[in-house]
């Protein structure tokens, strides 16, 4: 059972606002005499913003949103849409959803991971890792066709830079194909062996095929990099720990628990 970190928070959100409005919740709008609270446009704004971060929705669009909810939920309740056997089984596993990663999150607050452990997680992953670097230039093209051509054109002594500017629909085209230094492990699989395989000052003979295309690859260079530090990665331990931590917590609770399955009725 995984733990979304941003889910959890916006449930967290979601209750603060609740609290915050339970003596003061106005109403942003009244259909057929129900009245829509300004805590239900908060619970909403709020749910637009983890589908998309970086949009700006105007509050009155929102509230047009929340209307136009209402007149459907009305709509549905004529119909006796709510008594529906699938509809009520779909409320229960929301409601058990919901409950249970607040659960969760409750856990993670009151026993949260110690910063030493972290730290303790940090030195036994990374603290002395050996990070290598490689330099690198590539030209891509969409055919393979393309690419037997450039290289031959390699072969024959014409230089790799003016032949990317000239070929490479990559966005380092422009650049002479120039990827600067990057660790073999932010690029595709396909890329990141081929550029480990290879020596400095040495292009690819055949080219190397992946999903954005086929790359002819120059290496440049390898150095020793610095591991990234504790700062850095300190969001991604968390996340891990936190996982262990509460997967802990339902194992526990799963010791003490009365459990049957019926395996049958689940399969079928």
């Amino acid at each position: 059972m995984k733990v979304s970190r941003s889910i959890l928070a916006s449930i967290v959100l979601m209750t603060i606002t609740q609290m915050a409005l339970a003596n003061d919740d106005p109403t942003i709008a009244t259909v057929n005499g129900q009245e829509l609270k300004k805590s239900m446009l908060q619970f909403y704004a709020l749910e637009r913003r983890q589908v998309d971060p970086k949009g700006n929705i105007p509050a009155d669009k929102l509230v047009d949103d929340i209307v136009n909810m209402q007149l459907l939920k009305e709509e549905a309740i004529k119909k006796k849409l709510n008594t529906a056997s699938e509809f009520k089984a779909r409320m229960e596993f929301i409601n058990l959803s919901m409950l249970s990663q607040v659960a969760m999150i409750d856990f993670l607050d009151n026993n949260p991971i110690p910063e030493k452990r972290l730290r303790q997680e940090y030195d036994a992953r990374i603290g002395d890792m050996k990070v290598t670097e490689i330099k690198a230039s590539h030209i891509l093209v969409k055919e393979e066709s393309i690419a037997k051509e450039v290289i031959e054109k390699l072969n024959k002594g014409e230089k790799f830079a003016a032949l990317a500017k000239s070929y490479s629909t990559g966005p380092t085209g422009p650049k002479g194909g120039d990827l600067g230094w990057f660790t073999p492990q932010r690029m595709v699989p396909e890329f990141s062996q081929a550029v480990l395989a290879m020596k400095d000052n040495e292009y690819t003979k055949q080219a190397v095929r992946t999903q954005f295309g086929w790359h002819i690859i120059l290496r440049t260079g390898q150095r020793e990099g610095t591991p990234p530090t504790f700062e850095e990665v300190k969001p991604n331990i968390t996340a891990a720990l936190e996982q262990e931590h509460i997967q802990k917590h339902i194992n526990e609770l799963r010791k003490s628990a009365n459990i049957s399955v019926d395996a049958k009725s689940a399969v079928n």
